[in-house]
């Protein structure tokens, strides 16, 4: 439970996204062959969902539906963004989308992340990322080359905002950020 403002929040974790698609087999392709997800349920015939996951607690965290948008205007939806632990893992992507044909891959880092940002062959916009070990006010991004060794991203990610305003070790910035989401005063 979080407390702000007054308000005793319960946990939330995001669960998934349902895209509507045009080609539902190029999307499934794209999603496991790229992305490394597993159909977990798929639905009969052409017009069938297709559910996937990578989470073996999570039943889907991503639904393709083949059936026209119910909306007359494109979505809101900017991105969705997947969470990995590690720099290999970011890095691992990075190949896999790249040996994808048509897919442009942009390596950038926020501060805080190293992401991948790219579009799905129905024009999605995804990110996956991964942590660095410091926090930064944000907005803040600059492109990074993840051909560099490990200590070499490390040390060009930090030569670039360790003069930003909110300049910090990642946890003295998470023991901070806890205390606020669970503080009765904004």
């Amino acid at each position: 439970m979080t407390k702000y403002t007054g308000i005793s929040w319960p946990d939330l974790s995001l669960s998934h996204f349902e895209l509507y698609v045009q080609d539902v087999n190029r999307m499934q392709g794209f999603y496991t062959n790229c992305l490394g997800f597993v159909v977990t349920d798929q639905g009969r015939g052409s017009g069938g969902m297709v559910f996937l996951s990578r989470n073996p607690d999570e039943h889907h965290q991503l639904v393709l539906n083949p059936r026209p948008s119910r909306h007359d205007s494109e979505s809101p939806l900017d991105h969705i963004s997947f969470r990995v632990s590690r720099l290999d893992d970011v890095r691992n992507f990075h190949r896999a989308l790249f040996s994808y044909p048509d897919i442009s891959v942009d390596a950038v880092s926020h501060g805080t992340t190293w992401s991948l940002y790219f579009r799905d062959p129905e024009g999605n916009r995804m990110e996956i990322f991964c942590d660095t070990p410091w926090h930064v006010n944000q907005p803040c991004k600059f492109t990074i080359d993840l051909a560099l060794e490990d200590g070499e991203l490390y040390e060009y990610t930090e030569q670039q905002i360790r003069d930003l305003p909110g300049f910090k070790p990642l946890d003295e910035w998470r023991q901070s950020h806890i205390k606020t989401m669970t503080s009765s005063e904004p």
